[in-house]
């Protein structure tokens, strides 16, 4: 088993949705996509996020839903 595969496990059962760093989220199908996953990224929900309307936005995973903190 390797890290991605612990993390993903613990995330799910603990119920949450994925991570969330300071300027990035990601769930738990698409797990440390980034090219430098941070150490201080945390379990978080994915939620409605009006700022996430935006394309740009970097914590948007879909239309108008992000993964944050908690």
């Amino acid at each position: 088993m390797n890290i991605r595969a612990i993390v993903k496990k613990y995330l799910i059962d603990n119920h949450y949705d994925g991570l969330a760093g300071e300027e990035c989220g990601c769930e738990t199908d698409d797990l440390m996509c980034c090219d430098d996953p941070e150490l201080t990224c945390e379990p978080g929900h994915k939620m409605f996020c009006s700022a996430c309307q935006d394309a740009d936005c970097e914590f948007r995973i879909e239309s108008g839903h992000c993964i944050r903190k908690g």
